[in-house]
């Protein structure tokens, strides 16, 4: 094996060429250190691989698709809100108007301090988010923002604006889809050297033609995203009634006994943790998401809590030996709202078996 210095000498010459090549371990570009909280540990858990220290990765692209009304919109702008909390400057690429200064507060973000651009053409996007990328890393402010673009689906090429000002009706021949491609190519590089996660939303639609209808979902736009992204997340929505059997349970008086929503996230792509990892999450049209929504099942289903007909149980010890194998929880509803619980016992337990368990193997 080649020494060191003999080592130096023979990429001195790259070196000079690509002052960003450096050794794997050290490098700031293919590594991430820095994790942004999606405001749900489940979600954090399937994304990044931990309920804690997993989520959005920065400095990498991440897609959120499905059909309207899915919340798409909601997670991204959550964790725009947490990241905001962190010092992060959040800036908004909007192209359908979709969203408002209410919305966003609603979740965390704080509107006075959001940049809002509104975008209509892939061309326009791509060039002012490339040229806020470039500014970003010419001021040395690396790692200080992080952009949503809701959503690429609503993107038209500015051949169809063309068009639609001459009265032409000519077929688009793929030229969006190209436009698309050729522009996630240029951002994935841009925002990795600039720090800068870019989050996006996109539209789903199933495919007529299909015998076998698939659980991955076809997205607009052509497969740009689908080979750019570092992480992908396709959303569906279940509208659910009140339940009698929970009294804590709140409800909009004119919801007519629909209480939340339940969305169920799975990642398509993943390249930090295994894919077609699925997590349901519970959202209350009153009281909101809550963080701990989506952790029991999962708890289970790694062997931190055990399931007895509608009866949980602890189902490894803790450290301080406070918990033991068999202790009985009881039912859901009495410790949801049990604090010392989740933060002391189950999220530490989870986050454990979790990084044995979403490793890739050797």
């Amino acid at each position: 094996m080649a020494k060191k210095d003999e080592l130096d000498d023979v990429f001195a010459s790259l070196d000079k060429l690509n002052p960003e090549a450096t050794y794997l371990k050290d490098n700031a570009l293919s590594n991430v250190d820095t994790w942004y909280d999606t405001g749900c540990y489940a979600l954090n858990a399937i994304l990044g691989g931990s309920c804690r220290e997993g989520g959005v990765p920065k400095g990498r692209l991440v897609g959120f698709s499905g059909p309207s009304q899915s919340g798409k919109t909601f997670i991204i702008n959550k964790i725009l809100g947490n990241a905001q909390k962190q010092g992060i400057h959040p800036v908004i690429f909007d192209t359908e108007f979709a969203v408002d200064a209410a919305s966003t507060e609603g979740v965390g973000l704080d509107a006075s301090r959001t940049k809002y651009v509104p975008v209509y053409t892939v061309e326009q996007c791509r060039n002012q988010v490339v040229a806020l990328l470039d500014s970003i890393k010419e001021k040395g402010l690396q790692g200080k923002f992080i952009i949503s673009i809701d959503s690429l689906g609503n993107l038209a090429s500015q051949k169809e604006v063309d068009d639609a000002a001459k009265d032409k009706s000519a077929m688009d021949m793929g030229l969006r889809a190209k436009q698309l491609k050729s522009m996630m190519r240029i951002l994935t590089y841009k925002a990795g050297a600039a720090g800068c996660t870019i989050l996006f939303s996109n539209h789903t639609y199933d495919d007529p033609s299909a015998l076998m209808p698939s659980l991955i979902k076809q997205a607009a736009g052509g497969s740009g995203p689908q080979y750019m992204a570092s992480i992908l997340c396709q959303l569906a929505k279940k509208n659910e009634r009140q339940d009698a059997s929970n009294d804590e349970d709140e409800i909009l008086p004119e919801a007519r006994n629909y209480s939340g929503t339940t969305l169920r996230f799975l990642t398509t792509k993943n390249r930090f943790v295994p894919p077609l990892l699925q997590a349901e999450i519970y959202l209350n049209y009153k009281t909101g998401l809550d963080k701990y929504s989506g952790v029991k099942d999962m708890a289970v289903n790694h062997g931190v809590l055990t399931q007895t007909g509608s009866t949980f149980q602890i189902g490894v010890e803790s450290e301080d030996g406070k918990r033991k194998v068999g202790d009985k929880i009881g039912y859901y509803k009495n410790f949801r709202k049990d604090i010392e619980l989740w933060e002391n016992f189950i999220i530490p337990e989870l986050d454990k078996k979790l990084k044995s368990a979403y490793k890739y193997g050797k």
